[in-house]
């Protein structure tokens, strides 16, 4: 592990694992449940059934054999028939990622973590079903349709692997530089912004030993978190960050969103700090200048947090939405912890897009303010954020705007928990489901007793809230991740809303025109320079592709990244074949 934060974890009984302690004596309990938390916890507790089964009582189940095999391979296992292999993938739609990177005495460091817990707790394997019911919503949501479009991706950049770096962590945010029409700038969610120019990648800003607790992990997706850059950067040289740090009870805006009794088991509460950067030179290469704390809010896990902050596109200053920045912020786990009613409603900061002037002063710590034309700006109900836009995500990982004749639209996903992945069309003051509502796109489900089966919802259910403009159900893909409506030189691909699959690195596009009646999701086919089909994950090399889709509106260069590799591809060619 990079040995960036010498307190990493340390406050709460998670320690950074050195190479010197891991030499020391790696088998035992107490560094597997460090590593348990680092590499298992995002989708998987002990007792507590979240994105993936809990695995207390496992090793009372499988063998040492077993289950170093599942977490080495798990594909083998699958490919193996193995009937418990089989209902766990029908449940949670989506395989396991391989962990043969750990080596073996990392391995049975978790396994012997498992196994203490276990016998300490007397705790059962969880239960499954191996000959499931077929729901009756199993095709709920059509499928989606071959586009009949293939595109060609070039390599345009790599970015360096930090040392340490999992294959989760990387890049995950691309945005124009707008210093130069010809650079570009991407984080990596372990804590570096880096800047592109003719393939030359250099360090803009490095934030790891500028806060002393910046976590990157657990969690797929703590660390830098997002950047966006003021619209008026050239001028007052401000630019916005966010990432992770441990709460350690420290002044938050949304402590009520924190419940009373959170399960022991649930991984630790995180906060999510949003920066503002004073450059002293805005057109220097590497960042120099100042920083302040604009705000500071926490989540009862370390599962859905703050993934994108953004500056909508403006015509000027007198734009309604110039330097207002856009939070997307999940629900923090709420759902897996069994707490409907702390997500999803207006009293919460959890499932919401915020809305915010991070120059002002009066939101509730006085360092940010509140635009008068949000939906909730003066409320009657002390209660209700006033600082939404809109809620009822359980995880609204990206965002964008278009801009059309019929005024400025804005686009969001939303990742499904075990069902079903949204892209939205944003109304402000409009509830999108998650959370109290009980909603999974247009799906019902029961959010307390077992999230991964739902039924058609009835129109009485849907009609408080904004339903998805398109959806797409876990046969297609896992947990989609949001794009751009594309207006570049590729005629095939222009006017249409381009974006994808994080997991099985699907393209995927939608039609989105005046009319906005044409629902249908459609996929993108990738092929190589010769025309000979081909894949994301294939170009990249992983079983998990943990896709990314940019775009640069300057140039119309439409861009698909992949962390594992830490590689950014361009689209260069859209055809019919």
């Amino acid at each position: 592990m990079p040995q960036v934060a010498p307190t990493f974890l340390v406050t709460v009984g998670i320690l950074a694992l050195s190479p010197a302690a891991l030499a020391a004596d790696t088998i035992t309990p107490a560094v597997g449940r460090e590593l348990f938390a680092q590499h298992c916890g995002a989708c998987h507790e002990l007792t507590i059934d979240s994105f993936g089964p809990p695995l207390g009582g496992i090793t009372r189940l499988l063998s040492t054999e077993e289950l170093t095999t599942w977490i080495s391979d798990p594909a083998k296992v699958l490919a193996s028939a193995d009937p418990r292999a089989a209902a766990l993938l029908a449940r949670h739609k989506a395989p396991m990622p391989p962990f043969a990177f750990l080596g073996a005495e990392k391995i049975a460091a978790i396994l012997a973590y498992l196994d203490t817990e276990t016998e300490a707790r007397d705790l059962t394997p969880f239960t499954v079903d191996l000959n499931p019911p077929v729901a009756s919503a199993s095709r709920l949501i059509p499928r989606v349709v071959d586009s009949g479009i293939v595109v060609e991706l070039e390599d345009f950049a790599q970015i360096p692997r930090l040392p340490g770096r999992p294959a989760y962590k990387g890049i995950a945010l691309l945005r124009p530089d707008p210093r130069d029409d010809d650079a570009l700038l991407v984080n990596d969610l372990m804590g570096i912004i880096y800047r592109i120019k003719n393939g030359v990648v250099d360090t803009f800003l490095d934030v790891r030993g500028r806060f002393p607790r910046f976590v990157y992990e657990p969690g797929v997706a703590t660390g830098l978190g997002a950047f966006a850059f003021h619209p008026a950067f050239l001028t007052n040289g401000l630019l916005y960050t966010t990432h992770a740090e441990l709460w350690l009870g420290e002044d938050c805006i949304n402590p009520d969103d924190l419940p009373d009794h959170i399960p022991a088991d649930a991984s630790p509460r995180l906060a999510w700090v949003l920066t503002e950067w004073h450059a002293h030179e805005p057109l220097a290469a590497t960042f120099a200048g100042t920083r302040r704390e604009v705000m500071r809010w926490v989540t009862p896990t370390t599962a859905h947090g703050s993934q994108e902050i953004a500056f909508a596109p403006v015509t000027g200053p007198d734009d309604p939405d110039y330097g207002l920045l856009y939070i997307g912020h999940g629900d923090g786990g709420a759902i897996n912890i069994k707490r409907p009613d702390i997500a999803g409603h207006p009293r919460t900061l959890l499932t919401s897009i915020m809305r915010i002037d991070p120059t002002g002063t009066n939101g509730r710590n006085g360092r940010y303010g509140i635009p008068p034309d949000n939906p909730f700006a003066g409320s009657d109900d002390p209660t209700v954020r006033q600082e939404i836009w809109a809620y009822g995500f359980r995880n609204a990982h990206r965002m964008s705007w278009d801009i059309t004749p019929q005024g400025k639209r804005m686009i969001a996903v939303d990742i499904g928990e075990s069902n079903v992945e949204e892209v939205n069309l944003i109304e402000p003051g409009w509830g999108y489901g998650w959370g109290v509502g009980k909603l999974e796109g247009t799906a019902r489900l029961d959010v307390l007793d077992d999230p991964t089966v739902i039924w058609p919802a009835t129109a009485a259910e849907l009609a408080p809230h904004r339903s998805p403009h398109g959806e797409y159900m876990h046969d297609d893909g896992t947990a989609v991740t949001g794009g751009y409506v594309y207006h570049g030189p590729l005629e095939l691909l222009r006017g249409k809303y381009v974006f994808g699959d994080i997991v099985n690195g699907r393209l995927f596009c939608m039609n989105i025109g005046e009319s906005l009646d044409d629902h249908t999701i459609y996929e993108l086919k990738v092929v190589t320079a010769a025309g000979e089909p081909t894949s994301v994950k294939t170009l990249a090399g992983v079983d998990r592709a943990h896709l990314r889709v940019s775009y640069d509106p300057r140039h119309g260069d439409l861009f698909v990244m992949t962390k594992d590799d830490g590689m950014i591809r361009r689209v260069v060619r859209a055809s019919l074949p």
